[in-house]
């Protein structure tokens, strides 16, 4: 009896391991599939999540906004009213409702500082304009030129948000508010050339001096007065007196060699007053004679 149960124990035994392991493996691959597609759903939740833009948002609080405005403000660019514009494609670039909201993508934002009344572009139209032509131009030296006072560079910067203020570049446009606005004429480069390193200015030594002969000393052309008049304005070119300081533009200087004493241009003397006649011209009488009574 026992020798007949050994095969079947053997044979039961077979199916039990092999059926067992066919488990085993069943298991295992759902682990598996489990595995790769929780591995899958956070592959989508990451790449969602590296999609997401976070935003800042604006609500427009003055009459006449523009997506240009906003941009310019938030973004320190003008060109990115495009990217606002497609991230809010529900607003009018060119006029903004009261009240509404702009999304400004963080990855852009210069500053969160609410834009102010006079950022607004109608606002600023009866503003002043001054266009940086001049080497050693700063927002203090136009600030002091126009408005009286270099301490009114923060007042600028804040109307000119797109200006750097200590990177002043030619051809920037400068706008001023016209309650600060104390002249309306341009920058003298005699006043911006004095901030660089190439400056060279000549001290008029005697009254009477011609511009002409300085220009020609300094320049070696005697025509070249206009030329230095122009970067003098506020000299007066037909009458040039003892200490006048006369900026030589570098473009064109030929010498910064004094003067020799024989050219300079000396004041003729002026000829001494003539002196009142000691004797005392004899008085005329005018008017009938008088006759004496006889």
């Amino acid at each position: 009896m026992k020798f007949c149960l050994q095969p079947i124990m053997r044979m039961g035994l077979v199916f039990l391991i092999t059926g067992s392991l066919s488990l085993g493996c069943a298991d295992l691959k759902k682990k598996i599939g489990q595995w790769q597609q929780s591995s899958a759903d956070d592959s989508t939740q990451t790449t969602a999540s590296d999609q997401r833009i976070d935003y800042f948002q604006h609500t427009c609080r003055w009459s006449g906004e523009t997506l240009s405005d906003v941009s310019l403000w938030y973004t320190k660019d003008v060109k990115n009213w495009k990217k606002l514009a497609a991230a809010n494609p529900e607003v009018n670039p060119q006029k903004i409702s009261l009240g509404t909201k702009i999304n400004i993508p963080v990855n852009l934002l210069k500053t969160r500082k609410p834009l102010p009344k006079n950022a607004v572009a109608w606002q600023r139209r009866h503003y002043f304009h001054h266009r940086v032509r001049w080497a050693g131009e700063s927002l203090s030296l136009i600030s002091g030129w126009y408005t009286g006072s270099t301490r009114n560079w923060r007042k600028l910067a804040a109307v000119n948000p797109s200006i750097h203020a200590s990177r002043i570049r030619a051809g920037d446009i400068i706008l001023i508010p016209p309650e600060m606005l104390k002249t309306r004429k341009p920058l003298p480069r005699k006043l911006a050339a004095r901030y660089t390193p190439h400056y060279f200015a000549y001290t008029v030594k005697h009254d009477g001096e011609k511009l002409s002969d300085i220009a020609g000393w300094f320049t070696g052309n005697p025509a070249n007065w206009k030329a230095v008049a122009e970067a003098n304005p506020d000299l007066n070119p037909d009458s040039l007196a003892a200490g006048n300081e006369i900026y030589i533009p570098s473009d064109l200087l030929k010498t910064r060699k004094p003067i020799p004493p024989a050219k300079a241009v000396q004041t003729p003397p002026v000829p001494a007053a003539q002196k009142t006649p000691d004797v005392e011209a004899p008085i005329k009488l005018f008017g009938p004679k008088q006759v004496p009574k006889g």
